[in-house]
């Protein structure tokens, strides 16, 4: 029977094993600098163990990091500029004879209202003064509207500056005008007994002081006439207006003598007469109108 020596073969190699062991060569001690060491590798070791120093224990091994410092800028300072402001031109008063206006008022080509129309100022125009008439009453002017056209102006209400400079100038004759006016129907009234009454309209150059009416009732066959240096205005029981002339433009509604039966539906026939002077004097015009009230 063959037997197994096991034994008897490891002892050999556990002796070459130890053998080997002990030729080993010992470890550099910390203090040599190991030979033919990389200048690369020891370069990085120096920053690796310096960075080392400066780490706080237990912290993070961060890059240190930059924080900027923040720089205040101040804004500008917005500086309000003025508009510029036009400053108004000082206006002196007219060294010139002058007048201004209160109210709207023709200006004609002699100092009266028979004289015909040249213009018309409004109130605030300057209005320059070359003369006067003998009584004050009219300005000869200068037209503000056209420089080239002159008039005279009513001074009532005007008012102005150096007028005592003006001179006194001889103004035209008056025209020769021939009165005239319209007269229409404009109803019936009553209280004791009814007349008719007539609107009047001065369309001429000159004025009526006195005035006569005929009425003629054509189925009663009456007539009535009256006449007056007033022009009459029956107002209802009792009442009248009148006014002493009717001048040029001017219209009113003057009233007949009172019929005793009303003339309602029959036809009338009024014979008027208008004078420029009192009592029917001076220059007459007459009409006739007829109607059916």
């Amino acid at each position: 029977m063959l037997q197994h020596k096991p034994f008897v073969f490891a002892i050999p190699g556990i002796m070459l094993v130890i053998a080997l062991a002990c030729n080993l060569p010992g470890a550099v001690p910390a203090t040599q600098t190991p030979e033919n060491i990389d200048p690369l590798l020891a370069a990085q070791l120096t920053i690796a163990a310096a960075t080392s120093q400066n780490q706080t224990p237990g912290a993070e091994n961060t890059s240190p990091s930059f924080t900027p410092t923040e720089t205040l800028t101040l804004a500008p300072t917005l500086t309000f500029t003025p508009a510029f402001t036009l400053t108004p031109a000082f206006t002196s008063t007219p060294s010139f004879p002058y007048v201004t206006l209160s109210v709207a008022t023709n200006c004609r080509k002699g100092p009266g209202k028979n004289f015909d129309l040249i213009d018309t100022f409004n109130p605030g125009q300057t209005i320059e003064v070359l003369g006067k008439n003998p009584t004050n009453e009219y300005w000869y002017v200068r037209s503000p509207n056209n420089q080239t056209i002159f008039c005279w102006l009513w001074g009532f209400y005007a008012t102005g500056g150096n007028l005592g400079n003006a001179a006194v100038f001889t103004p035209p004759p008056s025209p020769t005008s021939v009165p005239g006016y319209e007269a229409t129907y404009a109803g019936v009234d009553s209280c004791v007994g009814w007349w008719v009454e007539v609107t009047l309209k001065n369309i001429g150059a000159v004025g009526f002081k006195s005035f006569s009416i005929s009425v003629k009732d054509t189925v009663t066959d009456i007539t009535l006439s009256s006449s007056s240096n007033e022009f009459i205005n029956n107002d209802g029981c009792l009442v009248s207006n009148s006014i002493s002339k009717l001048d040029p433009e001017e219209t009113y509604t003057v009233s007949s003598p009172a019929f005793i039966a009303d003339p309602t539906g029959h036809v009338i026939k009024a014979t008027l007469t208008l004078c420029t002077d009192n009592n029917l004097g001076g220059q007459c015009s007459v009409k006739n109108i007829e109607f059916k009230p």
